[in-house]
């Protein structure tokens, strides 16, 4: 009994002993520049978004970038100025081409980005539907898009979905490196918020827009989507994507196909 009592008393010493207090050093770092960059084969108002990041500490509240020199030219040296719309709204009504390489030249604070991207050939989004699965004896229906992957060159898309209006949590890329030239059937799995993921059901009005998008972008989209919207220790550990832009600034540079198709999920 003594030997008993003396061994759990040596047991509980260890586990004390093995208490540590970790204090986690959550400084804030400088703030950076943060470029969202998007044309787009449409004939639209393209938009740049300037801001900049916050601290960790900080409310996700971004300060916009105002009084930047925003300029886009074309491999075919036709040069678009983008004039402020709103606080760090900055915009050019125009029509990318796809094909063509796009460099994108910002002055925000006395400080020089640039960057470059290439719009791809269009891929045609064929078409749009709901795939039924089971998993663990429950039905999930599920959004999906088709089309036919070229086998000429390399593809790289990313997706939106929205159902009934609303914008899935989700963040959907796609390569073909192990499917080039293959007709495609690509899942998109609703995610309404980061716990639950219940589905489609039917009369849902679901809407897909597809981006073709090259390689440099890709990479940009799949670090992220590796860390969000996998669930409980599914994902990578958080850091920023490699961006396009450059003298260290965050965000991406986009020149990219867009299609957009509807439907009411049965």
């Amino acid at each position: 009994m003594k030997t008993l009592t003396l061994y759990l008393a040596t047991l509980c010493l260890c586990f004390t002993a093995c208490k540590k207090i970790i204090s986690i050093d959550t400084d804030n770092a400088a703030a950076q520049m943060v470029i969202e960059a998007n044309i787009t084969d449409q004939l639209a108002d393209q938009q740049i978004k300037i801001t900049k990041s916050v601290g960790y500490s900080d409310q996700s509240v971004y300060p916009k970038v105002s009084g930047a020199s925003v300029t886009v030219t074309d491999s075919k040296g036709v040069s678009y100025l983008f004039t402020e719309k709103s606080p760090g709204l900055y915009v050019n009504r125009m029509k990318g081409v796809p094909g063509l390489t796009y460099n994108l030249q910002v002055n925000a604070e006395n400080k020089n980005y640039t960057a470059t991207a290439v719009m791809p050939k269009t891929v045609k989004l064929d078409s749009v539907g709901v795939v039924s699965n089971t998993f663990f004896g429950k039905e999930l229906k599920t959004a999906a898009a088709y089309l036919a992957d070229p086998s000429s060159e390399a593809n790289y898309y990313h997706f939106y979905l929205y159902v009934n209006g609303l914008l899935s949590k989700r963040i959907y890329v796609n390569d073909d490196r192990l499917t080039n030239g293959n007709k495609l059937r690509l899942q998109l799995y609703y995610e309404e918020n980061d716990d639950d993921d219940e589905g489609l059901k039917t009369g849902d009005k679901v809407s897909v827009e597809m981006e073709c998008i090259d390689a440099n972008v890709f990479k940009y989209w799949y670090a992220l989507s590796q860390q969000s919207g996998r669930g409980p220790n599914q994902g990578t550990t958080p850091s920023n994507p490699t961006s396009n832009i450059s003298n260290n600034a965050l965000g991406y540079f986009s020149a990219h196909t867009y299609q957009q198709i509807s439907i009411t999920a049965p």
